[in-house]
């Protein structure tokens, strides 16, 4: 459980840290949508018992978390 929580948490540092450094292009916001994107693949495909798609599903989960945090605090402190 707790690595589990580890994990997510990392996968939103890092989901954060990509989302910060895609700020100057000119669609930052696709990377929350791509990494998202990979969340709801992975949700809908996900067969019962695999414990590798569901690590995936928790690393893609916070990758999405973390960049889309990052999205919102950008947007609410310009």
């Amino acid at each position: 459980m707790f690595t589990t929580v580890l994990l997510v948490l990392v996968c939103a540092a890092i989901g954060a840290y990509i989302r910060y450094e895609a700020r100057e292009s000119r669609r930052p916001w696709l990377v929350t949508v791509v990494l998202a994107a990979v969340f709801l693949v992975l949700t809908f495909l996900k067969p019962p018992g695999q414990e590798l798609l569901a690590i995936l599903w928790g690393a893609a989960g916070g990758l999405a978390a973390g960049s889309l945090l990052c999205g919102l605090t950008a947007c609410f402190r310009r």
